[in-house]
């Protein structure tokens, strides 16, 4: 479970990084609407943006996380108004409770056409075989995990599956390096890359880290 003292102040990294993904989502909106307009889909028009490591909304300083700046730009567009579903869903009870508040009390948030949604699940297998069974509208995911867990090839195909949809996802390389060379969470790590890959990055560290050692000798 991620350290909850991580939303006390907003770093300057993770600013940049909540801004990346905001500008990143409102271009690709920009360009599947136009997209919609010109031609005939099933999706009824709507776009979705799914995060499911969300977290609390706010930091304890008052800065708004990534849901908060998405949310509160979408309501300034009435496209997007009118057809962005948002999903969130965090593990944490407490970051779950604090994210609802918090979007509720958006200034201007009931001008969304669908409420955005709010899941308290832990994402594994069960959230993947979801999305592999359906046919997803044009859909933006979001994938910051805290290091790795929940992260799978399969996660990301499973969405990435249907037309126009895209996934930006941020690991920790550190704590990866660490568990590659771990066996108790070699199931994450073959999750993530294929066991085929596992093994060839393994077989790199073993050459990369004398070199690396020697270098700070």
């Amino acid at each position: 479970m991620p350290d909850n003292s991580f939303f006390s102040e907003q770093s300057e990294a993770s600013l940049v990084k909540a801004t990346i993904i905001s500008k990143y989502f409102f271009t690709w909106a920009k360009v599947i609407m136009g997209a919609q307009d010109r031609y005939s889909f099933k999706s009824e028009n709507k776009i979705a943006y799914i995060d499911l490591f969300a977290g609390p909304g706010r930091y304890e300083d008052g800065s708004a996380s990534t849901p908060c700046m998405i949310l509160e730009k979408a309501i300034e567009d009435e496209k997007i108004c009118n057809r962005l579903v948002a999903i969130f869903n965090d593990r944490d009870i407490d970051n779950v409770k604090s994210l609802e508040t918090t979007i509720n009390s958006i200034p201007g948030i009931e001008r969304l056409k669908y409420k955005p949604g709010i899941n308290n699940e832990e994402v594994g297998e069960e959230i993947v075989k979801m999305f592999e069974e359906m046919n997803l509208v044009p859909t933006f995911f979001f994938v910051d995990p805290w290091g790795y867990k929940g992260l799978s090839l399969r996660l990301i195909n499973s969405v990435l599956k249907d037309w126009g949809s895209d996934c930006v996802f941020f690991f920790n390389y550190s704590r990866i390096n660490m568990g590659l060379s771990n066996p108790f969470v070699e199931e994450h790590m073959s999750a993530l890359f294929g066991n085929e890959k596992v093994l060839e990055l393994r077989e790199q560290l073993k050459i990369n880290l004398p070199k690396i050692e020697s270098y700070w000798l």
